[in-house]
């Protein structure tokens, strides 16, 4: 009854609605977890963006290497494709010089081929006889089986038409030199281009920023320099390593090219010798025996630096009994009859070199009649030796000659991805109490390449040096075996760091 009037009942230990169940003096404790979870938070956000800075500097840093590594390597790969272009050009132009040495040759040897057609069956009248009973007897008293059988097929058949293809070749040979005179010009203007004056240099720095620049292509921008760059310019002694020879300072292509030219047979030595098959029967009368041949010379050779000379002579020595002018006493002496002669040179204009201690084959010596006919033609489109560079000489009497060059990649402080400079996650933020710290504000990276020589394992042997007890080749600029590496190098380093104005531990 007493529930129904009042109108409520009240449960044991449930609280009344919009009434406060506590005690007298108890105070609330909603919320206090709220300032340790902000300060969690604030903790927690912090050691996230130093995380985000610490892997973006170190990402940054990385990069930074591996473009210098690419920058440096790939002017070392210029650098040493500019020495094997030095090297093949070189190559080029002995070759060219070996050309010219075989058209002088050539023409040299169509001269004597002509004279010799010409003058054959005067000096050897019996090599007429269609028969063919006096060339036999020729091979037999004058000169041997297989000459006899030339001589006869020459005055009886091939002589005139021998005599009229010979008198061709030298206009032709002499076309040759022309063309190869072009070639050398072109040779040695870009030779001269490469090695101009600030020339591959600059063409060495757009390749080191164009690689710098592909390697951050949409990231910012990143500035290359050479180590060592300032007054004196490049680091690598580019400028020094190599020189450029003329004048009376081409002994060494002048060597190299007489080397080159006798691996020739025909341009060394053009000999040929055909004796009788019986002694001269005067000579035996007084019991000496001595036997009648025809003597074949003939060489080409380079005369000082300018000039190639080829000469070519046949001539017919006799042994005839000879008798004493005021004590009457025989004796068996040899007399020399000019057969062919031609003489070719090739050197520029007016600048004819003194030949008269050139070997050429033994030619003037063993027929010095046959030298005494040789009319000497001369052609005046050669040049000469062409100037050549090689290493500065300086490093040709080092052991193991190599260039060193060092890259400098610089990034500014601004660019880093950061997140007080350009965050690849948020670029507008900037937090400057997160401010990172580069030495001079701006990240750099050094690294260096060298370009060294060294014959590939897989090359040909170096047959010249073994024959001089040299298998090791040395480095020169006439053969393309320059290569390229990266290397340490302490002092690049601290280059870097004088240049940031901080002191590397």
């Amino acid at each position: 009854m007493s529930m129904a009037r009042h109108g409520r009942t009240r449960i044991p230990g449930v609280c009344p609605q919009r009434r406060s169940c506590g005690q007298p003096g108890q105070r609330g404790q909603q919320g206090q977890a709220l300032v340790y979870g902000l300060f969690m938070l604030i903790a927690g956000s912090a050691s996230l963006f130093f995380l985000f800075n610490t892997g973006q500097v170190a990402q940054e840093k990385s990069h930074l290497v591996n473009t210098a590594d690419a920058v440096a390597y790939s002017a070392g790969v210029l650098q040493a494709r500019a020495l094997n272009f030095d090297a093949y050009t070189n190559r080029a132009l002995i070759a060219n010089e070996v050309l010219v040495a075989q058209m002088v040759s050539l023409s040299s040897w169509s001269q004597y081929a002509q004279t010799h057609a010409e003058n054959l069956g005067w000096v050897f009248p019996e090599c007429g006889d269609p028969t063919g009973y006096g060339a036999g007897g020729g091979a037999l008293l004058k000169y041997g089986p297989l000459y006899a059988a030339m001589c006869y097929l020459t005055v009886q058949y091939a002589g005139t038409y021998v005599a009229q293809v010979a008198e061709q070749i030298p206009p032709a040979a002499q076309a040759v030199v022309t063309v190869v005179e072009l070639g050398k010009l072109a040779i040695k203007t870009a030779q001269s281009l490469l090695h101009a004056p600030g020339y591959f240099e600059g063409t060495r720095g757009s390749l080191m920023q164009e690689v710098a620049d592909a390697n951050y292509a949409g990231d910012g921008s990143v500035t290359v320099e050479p180590v060592g760059a300032g007054a004196t310019g490049m680091n690598d002694g580019w400028a020094g390593f190599t020189r450029r020879f003329t004048g009376d300072d081409r002994g060494r292509i002048a060597e190299v090219v007489k080397i080159a030219a006798d691996t020739d047979g025909f341009t060394r030595d053009r000999r040929w010798d055909s004796r009788a098959l019986a002694p001269e029967p005067g000579c035996l009368s007084i019991l000496q025996v001595a036997t009648n041949k025809v003597q074949r010379r003939g060489g080409t050779e380079l005369v000082g630096y300018d000039e190639w000379k080829a000469e070519d002579t046949e001539s017919f020595w006799e042994n005839y009994l000879h008798s004493g002018r005021f004590i009457p006493v025989p004796s068996c002496r040899k007399r020399e009859r000019a057969i062919g002669y031609g003489e070719q040179q090739a050197h520029p204009p007016g600048d004819e070199e003194d030949a008269s201690g050139a070997r050429l084959g033994d030619s003037p010596r063993d027929n010095p009649v046959a030298h005494g006919w040789a009319s000497s033609a001369q052609w005046n489109n050669y040049s000469g030796l062409p100037a050549f560079t090689d290493l500065d000489p300086n490093l040709t009497a080092k052991e193991d000659p190599r260039m060193l060059f060092g890259a400098r990649v610089l990034r500014s402080r601004d660019q880093l991805s950061t997140s007080d400079a350009r965050s690849s996650v948020r670029p507008s933020v900037r937090l400057n109490a997160y401010r990172s710290t580069v030495a001079g504000d701006m990240m750099a990276a050094v690294a260096t390449a060298e370009v060294f020589f060294e014959r590939p394992i897989d090359a040909k042997d170096n047959l010249f040096g073994k024959a001089k007890n040299q298998p090791r080749e040395l480095g020169s600029l006439f053969n393309p075996y320059w290569q390229v590496r990266l290397v340490d190098s302490a002092s690049d380093r601290n280059s870097l760091s004088l240049r940031q104005g901080a002191a590397l531990p």
